[in-house]
């Protein structure tokens, strides 16, 4: 034997010389035995994403991972159906979105019609979540995604947390709602430089000099004005001293109560 080549138990001693076919042909083979990259990468047990870049080449498993994936690899094409041939072209093509998808005669019917383009806000369909799934695993990073269907990178990051292809997106879920504001609680003296009078207790003769004006037939507006009291409080008086006029009229529909009776 030539000196330059092993011998069979040098050679058998190396142990076995690692080589994944290339990343179309292991697409190829998964593809062609049926299952998901899911279901390969929990046989493996990695990550979907990891999965995926060993798949496409990005990235060099150790030479455990490398051996048990080249052996699943040869599993699949090995356990073939005898005199199974695929379609080499067809599997060699990229996914296409959901609206290039509407232009690939559908086998069996007529030409698709075209898809209606996605718009922001409109609900996801399970075609356009397949191609999500899909491409991001294949590599294609969110803006991408985001301008191939229309949507907005924090839609098409919540979707491929729905689909557990990445961690929950905490920087897009909105701040708390700042509680509101409480109604600014105005002085005896802040009101007062409205209606002089407000607060001020009512005295005998204010109150029938009230009762008289509203038998007279003046507004409540006006009655505000020349008591020096806001509309509320003159309301609350009329009906609590049970005047008779317009005014006091105004005073029911008003809706102000004894509460107020003082301003």
């Amino acid at each position: 034997m030539d000196a330059q080549f092993p011998s069979h138990h040098q050679l058998l001693s190396q142990g076995p010389r690692l080589k994944l076919p290339p990343p179309d042909e292991r697409r190829q083979r998964r593809e062609l035995w049926g299952a998901t990259l899911e279901e390969v990468a929990s046989a493996l047990n990695v990550e979907p994403a990891t999965m995926a870049a060993w798949e496409a080449g990005r990235y060099t498993a150790d030479a455990a991972d490398t051996y048990a994936y080249l052996r699943l690899l040869n599993a699949f094409r090995d356990q073939l159906p005898t005199g199974h041939e695929p379609d080499w072209a067809a599997l060699r093509k990229p996914p296409t979105s959901p609206a290039s998808a509407a232009a690939v005669p559908a086998q069996g019917a007529a030409e698709r019609t075209a898809a209606k383009p996605a718009r922001r806000g409109a609900s996801w369909t399970q075609d356009e979540k397949d191609y999500v799934r899909t491409a991001f695993l294949d590599g294609t990073a969110v803006p991408e995604l985001a301008d191939s269907l229309g949507r907005s990178e924090r839609s098409v990051r919540w979707v491929l947390y729905h689909l557990r292809l990445i961690p929950f997106p905490a920087d897009d879920v909105p701040d708390p709602c700042a509680k509101p504001e409480k109604p600014k609680v105005y002085t005896v003296e802040e009101k007062r430089k409205i209606h002089p009078n407000a607060y001020a207790p009512w005295s005998t003769e204010e109150e029938q000099l009230l009762a008289e004006r509203c038998t007279h037939g003046a507004s409540l507006a006006e009655l505000s004005r020349e008591f020096g009291r806001n509309q509320g409080g003159i309301a609350s008086r009329l009906k609590k001293i049970n005047a008779v006029g317009p005014a006091a009229e105004e005073a029911r529909e008003y809706g102000g109560d004894d509460s107020g009776a003082a301003l």
